[in-house]
């Protein structure tokens, strides 16, 4: 009776031990791969294939870096409440997140606490305004090549902040120069609107003398 009382355990031993390394090799699963933020999720479809390769690539070579920094981009079917619903759980994270509704669209860019001082508010600004006529655009390409000057934008800011090395999908210095000195690049086209307007003046009064 002893006998096979323990040769009932033994068995139930085994299959527990069995169930209890299943269960923990789904744990495992699911915390590697189910709760992992997803780099690209167009719910409003606007995103083209070039822009999806480039958040995939540059996204892989983060996956390969100790810090495993993100950047997300998300579209929605909306112009507000835009922001992210695991903004204040994600880490090493920055989200461009795209709004649109009919022809309307609006880019607002998200970062995690820990990246803050790399995103802060006027950063985040200049660099939507630095796109904000690829952005305007009505043409789809157009506006992706706004997303992707926006994406770009962000890894930049991210290798900055880890002292990564820039790569091709960095933005150029000239690039950059537009974002950190918005009105040093405006500047040229106001002086030209100044010399504009000052010569119709000038214009409009020999016309006047001569009448």
């Amino acid at each position: 009776m002893l006998k096979a009382w323990l040769i009932t355990w033994k068995k139930r031993k085994t299959v527990l031990t069995s169930l209890i390394s299943i269960l923990g090799l789904a744990i495992v699963f699911l915390t590697t791969t189910g709760f992992v933020q997803p780099d690209l999720v167009d719910n409003a479809h606007i995103v083209n294939k070039e822009t999806e390769t480039l958040i995939h690539e540059k996204n892989a070579r983060y996956q390969q870096t100790k810090e495993q920094p993100q950047i997300v981009v998300i579209t929605e079917k909306r112009l507000n409440k835009l922001t992210p619903k695991n903004l204040n759980s994600s880490k090493r994270t920055a989200f461009i997140v795209v709004g649109q509704k009919g022809k309307k669209r609006n880019v607002q860019i998200y970062s995690s606490k820990d990246l803050h001082a790399a995103f802060t508010a006027d950063s985040r600004m200049n660099i939507i305004r630095a796109a904000g006529d690829e952005l305007r655009s009505k043409n789809n390409a157009t506006f992706n090549k706004g997303l992707r000057f926006v994406f770009r934008a962000c890894a930049t800011r991210i290798d900055q902040q880890y002292q990564y090395s820039l790569d091709k999908y960095d933005l150029t210095n000239e690039e950059q120069d537009k974002i950190s000195h918005p009105r040093k690049v405006a500047l040229p086209i106001a002086f030209a609107l100044v010399v504009l307007v000052s010569g119709l003046i000038i214009l409009f009064k020999s016309i006047k003398r001569k009448q």
